[in-house]
């Protein structure tokens, strides 16, 4: 399955580690870490992060 939001950070990330852009790597890793859905699948463990976000056990 691949996902074209995902497969873009990607890109993105890789350009930006080859070209040494630190600021901009980090803020690839971080959306792609909260991008919600993956082509309509949810991404999975994310019911378990807001979970947490909310103080719930």
């Amino acid at each position: 399955m691949s996902c074209t939001t995902c497969d873009a950070l990607r890109a993105e990330l890789a350009t930006a580690e080859r070209s040494g852009d630190r600021s901009k790597a980090v803020d690839c890793r971080v959306l792609l870490r909260r991008h919600p859905e993956h082509d309509d699948v949810p991404v999975e463990g994310k019911a378990e992060w807001e979970a947490e976000r909310k103080g719930e056990p």
